[in-house]
């Protein structure tokens, strides 16, 4: 179904996105892979995974929800959740606060595996895992094993960020898509005509070249975007605004910009704060959590950077 890939291809063109460019190019490739082989068999978003073990210096039982949020951020449910998988932030946002409602959770452990993706819901989302935190029930982001853009956004959020051995963070960064297909639709004897009322109602439109008002407009609205991420990282992370925007060429201190980075570099940076696996992580967890000193060790990190 050709007509069907080329719109959700101009959809995908469309908004601000926080996500890892070599995904974006994978998506593209995947629109048309899978309009031959069909739509996906599996389900968009796989909800919340209970994990219950014994803990072993109590010998009571802690009840640790993991959030699975792996493949690409989008704001809910739709077409190209089926075509090139990915996770809807509703959904994801049903399922955190079933997490933090249930009293008998004694951790929230979010395992990512996502390159980032379209803007909205994202901010609403971290700033909603913020608002759940409690001295007494950590939330833990585990990047396993990539949390890039708007999943490392989310991740953020978060109590502590822990990052498998293989694992990535990073890619802070705004990006906007513009396609125009004009010429394509031309050799395909396919001529539109745009009938509007207001001004402006059509700029960006991929059927004609983008002028500089236009261009200037969604570069507007991308760095608006741009502020609030690094505004919430730095302040998450406990350091200067500065040093998330800083261009890893030129500043000593950076958390990357656009680039992600493994596990060791991005604990050294600030950009993390341990290394371990998830299943490490559960572990650790069900045995009693984040330790205090575990928690003034990081903080007094945090502090050091600024």
């Amino acid at each position: 179904m050709p007509h069907e890939i080329d719109r959700i291809l101009r959809m995908a063109g469309q908004g601000t996105w926080f996500i890892h460019p070599a995904k974006a190019e994978q998506i593209v490739a995947a629109l048309a892979l899978r309009a031959q082989a069909g739509p996906r068999d599996d389900a968009a978003f796989p909800g919340t995974t209970p994990v219950a073990l014994n803990g072993e210096a109590r010998g009571d039982q802690r009840l640790v929800r993991v959030l699975r949020l792996h493949g690409s951020i989008l704001p809910r449910a739709n077409m190209m959740t089926d075509f090139s998988g990915g996770v809807a932030m509703e959904r994801f946002q049903a399922a955190f606060r079933a997490a933090a409602d249930d009293q008998a959770c004694s951790a929230i452990v979010i395992d990512i595996d996502s390159p980032g993706g379209q803007v909205g819901l994202v901010p609403e989302t971290a700033a909603m895992i913020r608002a759940a935190k409690r001295s007494d029930r950590p939330i833990i982001a585990v990047a396993n094993t990539l949390a890039a853009s708007a999943a490392y956004w989310i991740a953020s959020a978060c109590d502590e960020i822990v990052v498998t051995p293989s694992g990535e963070v990073g890619s802070i960064g705004v990006y906007c898509i513009h396609q125009e297909i004009s010429e394509k639709l031309a050799m395909e004897g396919i001529a539109v005509t745009m009938i509007s009322s207001g001004p402006r109602k059509t700029e960006g439109n991929p059927f004609a070249p983008l002028d500089e008002p236009a261009r200037a407009a969604i570069a507007a609205d991308g760095a608006a975007f741009y502020d609030m991420f690094t505004k919430d990282v730095a302040k998450a992370r406990g350091v200067p605004v500065s040093v998330v925007r800083a261009d890893p060429e030129t500043a000593e201190r950076h958390m990357g910009g656009g680039r992600c980075y493994g596990a060791q570099m991005a604990v050294k940076l600030g950009m993390a704060d341990r290394v371990a696996t998830l299943d490490e992580t559960l572990q650790r967890l069900v045995k009693g959590g984040r330790s205090g000193a575990r928690r003034a060790s990081i903080e007094r990190r945090r502090l050091s950077l600024i």
